[in-house]
């Protein structure tokens, strides 16, 4: 089964770390992948700490793409291209396999959406995809079994907050 979640409301990697608790917790073993992200982010320390959960590294920092050097452009790139490459590899040796926001790039051009169609077309049947972002082409959603829409309606940000350990990030 394809899970997505997407928008631009508060909840979507919560959603798939919550997925993956359920089905470690239930004896599955999981997959749990962050496109865009740094290694500071507070659902690793806990996901970490599940012996069913596996999770490749990350780099320390991450900058928002906008703030990038191109020589960084470049790395991030690399970094996500390596990282679809390897969910596509060892997708099977999974039974839940998250890929957050892997939406978030293809929206900065380091992934396709035929990537992400390939993914779903050749991920293992008996198994669940689980993939987060902030926008979904149409064409995506068709081949998805479940779909969920995070709406904000406010958020903190607009006012200027920044983002806080442990609530955002």
């Amino acid at each position: 089964m394809v899970h997505i979640y997407y928008g631009d409301g508060k909840g979507k990697t919560t959603s798939a770390v919550g997925l993956a608790v359920r089905a470690s917790g239930c004896g599955k073993t999981v997959l749990f992948t962050q496109f865009l992200k740094s290694d500071i982010s507070g659902e690793r320390r806990i996901l970490e700490c599940i012996p069913t959960v596996k999770m490749p590294k990350l780099p320390e920092k991450m900058k928002f793409i906008f703030d990038t050097t191109p020589e960084e452009h470049l790395q991030f790139k690399k970094e996500a291209v390596a990282l679809y490459h390897y969910v596509l590899k060892n997708a099977h040796k999974y039974d839940v396999v998250v890929a957050d926001e892997i939406f978030s790039a293809v929206d900065v051009g380091f992934i396709t959406l035929s990537d992400i169609r390939n993914l779903m077309e050749n991920f293992p049947q008996d198994k669940d995809l689980i993939l987060t972002g902030h926008s979904v082409d149409k064409s995506i959603i068709a081949y998805a079994d479940y779909v969920s829409v995070v709406t904000k309606i406010k958020h903190p940000h607009d006012d200027g907050l920044k983002a806080r350990r442990g609530i955002e990030y």
